[in-house]
């Protein structure tokens, strides 16, 4: 804790601090006094006025006690004024959903703050800096047609939990996966020497913190555990935004209540998707699995160091070569070995696009009316296919000419999701990165371009479903213009 901190003797602090007590946040400058700053009031009386501005509309809904007509004009003051109305209770209504929504937003941006401090990218920290002002200066969508203000205050407080509750779990999630990885790397202690240059830092298992001193919001890190590749918490509100615009695109929700109940159910549709969320390798075979998802060597950078200096022992034996000719070899062996764990880790990341792309495909295609053999090709051999002497050159086919008649196409569906080049050619995709003699086999020129033929075959099909799906869902975005909204449950 900082003020535990300040208690040391010999420490100067030259830096304001903040404290938490019972709930309320204090600011205390280097002499441990009470402070507010001037931008902290002027942001306090524009909310004030903010909120006595919806106060006001609120109280002036009230038409219950009033009287229309010329005669009661000047008989009825008291109706007028609206005296019928608790405007006490309004204010208090007011500023308990306030404190409630603030108190929402501290606990998000708790998150985002913690995730800003492990990392070291600047464009990253900007990225983080400007999600976390966002939503500083996120403020309720009123809808003026209500006739209260507790159910639009009571929405964002819903929108901001689940927020929260997914980006909780995700950076959670991805402190246990470094922690994993990091102790994979270090597993055999750390030995000292150059080998170990470029490797992140071991964390020292001795004492736990929590680098938020109000209240625990993430995992307790350890004192110099630092994970960078929490930076990427920043793409997160890009995609929810992106997420909820194309929403909104479809929905067309007419009033701001409206839009805000649409946010809310997205968020939640968001949430129940991660938590449910299938593995993706789960789609393809088992002996897919192994070989390309399930443990792979060459995310491990000890063992991956070892086939490099493997390799060069290999060269080595073969022939004796020139001091320029050696350093040609080393190089062009390092080039080979960066080269094929770029090509696997991008071929797994292009797999799971793929086999997440292809789930969509079936959904759409289901609703269109096609089975889901269209989805899948295989090899034909030239053996088992007709010979004609006059081949004619056929018009394209569209794929809505096969609703009435599908005989000629092949109703072919695999137990499984293959890789795309198995469509093509069973032989060349082949590949394993389980095992090390595999990996061995694959150091070479030709498993080279055989793994960058795999990877570019993938990558087609990726784009080719990718086109398929944009296309079946632009229909939705195609709709009459009295296209009924979302019902505000």
């Amino acid at each position: 804790r900082s003020t535990a901190f300040m208690e040391f003797a010999g420490v100067e602090n030259h830096d304001d601090f903040h404290t938490n007590e019972d709930g309320y946040i204090h600011t205390q400058d280097q002499r441990v006094a009470y402070i507010i700053y001037n931008v902290a009031l002027e942001d306090l009386k524009e909310l004030e006025n903010q909120l006595l501005l919806v106060a006001s509309h609120c109280i002036e809904k009230d038409k219950s006690k009033l009287s229309t007509g010329p005669k009661h004009l000047g008989s009825n003051i008291l109706g007028w004024a609206h005296a019928s109305v608790d405007q006490c209770a309004v204010l208090l209504d007011l500023w308990t959903c306030e404190t409630a929504l603030l108190e929402k937003k501290c606990q998000l941006l708790d998150v985002y703050f913690e995730a800003y401090q492990h990392t070291l990218d600047p464009e990253e920290r900007f990225a983080l800096a400007q999600a976390i002002t966002d939503i500083m200066h996120k403020r309720p969508r009123f809808d003026l047609k209500l006739e209260y203000f507790v159910n639009t205050y009571k929405d964002e407080c819903i929108c901001l939990q689940l927020h929260l509750q997914l980006l909780r779990d995700i950076v959670n999630k991805q402190i246990d996966a470094q922690r994993e990885y990091i102790h994979k790397i270090w597993r055999e202690g750390q030995r000292g020497g150059i080998s170990e240059f470029g490797l992140p830092y071991n964390v020292i298992t001795k004492q736990l913190i929590s680098l938020n001193s109000s209240r625990p919001t993430l995992k307790n890190t350890y004192l110099l555990e630092f994970h960078p590749s929490l930076g990427l918490v920043c793409l997160i509100p890009k995609a929810l935004e992106y997420t909820y615009q194309e929403f909104y695109s479809i929905c067309r929700p007419k009033t701001a209540s409206k839009a805000s109940n649409l946010e809310k159910q997205v968020l939640q549709l968001v949430v129940d998707e991660w938590l449910t969320m299938e593995k993706t390798e789960t789609f393809y075979s088992s002996q897919i699995q192994k070989d390309l998802f399930a443990e792979v060597l060459l995310e491990d950078p000890v063992l991956v160091q070892e086939i490099a200096l493997s390799l060069l022992e290999v060269g080595a034996d073969e022939e004796k070569k020139t001091d320029s000719e050696n350093q040609l070899f080393i190089l062009d062996s390092f080039s080979m070995m960066l080269e094929l764990a770029t090509l696997c880790h991008r071929l797994i990341e292009v797999a799971t696009e793929s086999a997440r792309l292809a789930r969509f495909y079936k959904a759409f295609a289901i609703e269109a009316g096609f089975g889901e053999f269209h989805l899948y090709l295989r090899p034909t051999h030239f053996e088992s296919a007709s010979h004609r002497e006059k081949a004619d050159h056929l018009p394209p086919i569209f794929i809505t000419s096969l609703l009435e008649d599908d005989s000629c196409v092949d109703r072919y569906i695999p137990s499984s999701l293959p890789l795309s080049i198995q469509e093509i050619d069973s032989h060349i995709g082949k590949l394993s990165f389980r095992t090390r003699d595999d990996v061995m086999q694959l150091l070479c020129p030709s498993g080279i371009r055989n793994t960058q033929l795999i990877l570019a075959c993938q990558v087609i099909q990726k784009n080719a479903l990718l086109a398929a799906v944009q296309q079946a869902s632009f229909c939705y975005l195609v709709q009459p213009p009295h296209a009924p909204d979302i019902k505000v449950s």
